[in-house]
């Protein structure tokens, strides 16, 4: 009897706690800055989240270490469903065998919420380049190992990791020029002070609208709508150079099941809404509906994948 009293109470602390949820503002933290895509993503996600759960929700910025702090930041916070994070490939995946001191354990010390949506990565040059193709650059490359310069948002950067796995593919050399940011290296890209750039194609997509940047081939398996002149990588010979960035929505480890539950639920129907699929759509990039277990695998099967990458080009953040 006792028992049942006890699975009764239980119950009733659940249910009260579910009808409660959420009585106050929920923050998303982005971990990079305002105005960029992954900020513009972050928001539209929130805005359509607001609006299933009820509630208002908003979105911080805590920027810094390529998505570290502000993912960290939620890995120490309250689990009780009010701070959620925007969680990146570069913190989740490629860290972990980058950085000496990681400030969370990417699985073990998250909750797993769902998958938002996939980016793929693009290859640029400056429109004046005389590199009007991909095979137009490779044969410079190989013709002169070592001369090309690329730039990148950083040493241990998602674009330094992924232009070392085009290079081991290829079989080209590079010199990589890092700068503090995805910005200041178009910049400079632009300005023709680098021969070339890989990046998310997110963040490059309105330069390579506007023409002052040209798309060589994508990362990925398939051209995007909104880019269809820019070739996929199997097009090119180089079906292996698939590196799209992932972006997922986590929590503080021990959240309560059933505010996951409930935020899982309000983050998938976000997703599916036009609202937000649109507003991705413009960033090309798209929406990616899912659950923990999911999210999870992505990470772990992407973790094994790209270990191999960073271990055999010695990358390190020091």
């Amino acid at each position: 009897m006792k028992r049942l009293i006890f699975i009764f109470f239980l119950f009733l602390q659940c249910a009260i706690s579910w009808a409660a949820y959420p009585d106050k503002p929920i923050v998303i933290v982005v971990p990079f800055p305002a105005g960029g895509p992954a900020d513009a993503m972050g928001r539209s996600l929130a805005h359509a989240m607001g609006v299933k759960l009820g509630a208002t929700v908003v979105v911080e910025n805590k920027i810094g270490a390529g998505g570290l702090i502000g993912v960290a930041y939620v890995a120490n916070a309250q689990p009780d469903g009010y701070t959620l994070g925007l969680a990146g490939t570069g913190a989740m995946v490629y860290a972990p065998f980058i950085t000496k001191k990681m400030p969370f354990d990417p699985i073990n010390g998250l909750t797993f919420l769902t998958t938002i949506v996939r980016t793929p990565n693009v290859l640029v040059v400056n429109t004046n380049s005389p590199y009007k193709n991909l095979s137009d650059l490779l044969t410079k490359a190989k013709a002169q190992p070592g001369v090309l310069t690329y730039a990148s948002a950083g040493i241990a950067s998602s674009a330094h990791v992924v232009a070392e796995l085009f290079q081991k593919l290829t079989g080209v050399k590079f010199v990589h020029v890092p700068y503090k940011g995805a910005a200041p290296a178009l910049q400079d890209l632009m300005g023709g002070h680098v021969d070339l750039m890989i990046g998310e194609v997110s963040g490059l997509v309105g330069q390579i609208k506007a023409g002052t940047i040209r798309g060589l081939v994508l990362s990925d398996s398939q051209r995007l709508v909104a880019l269809k002149e820019v070739p996929s990588a199997p097009e090119v010979g180089l079906p292996a150079w698939i590196a799209d960035g992932a972006y997922g929505l986590v929590a503080p480890i021990g959240l309560p099941i059933d505010i996951s539950k409930r935020l899982v639920d309000a983050g998938n129907e976000a997703l599916l809404t036009q609202e937000v699929i649109n507003k991705f759509a413009e960033l090309t990039s798209i929406t990616q509906p899912g659950n923990p277990s999911q999210y999870k695998s992505l990470i772990q099967s992407e973790q094994t994948r790209w270990s191999t990458v960073i271990k055999s080009a010695g990358i390190t953040d020091e």
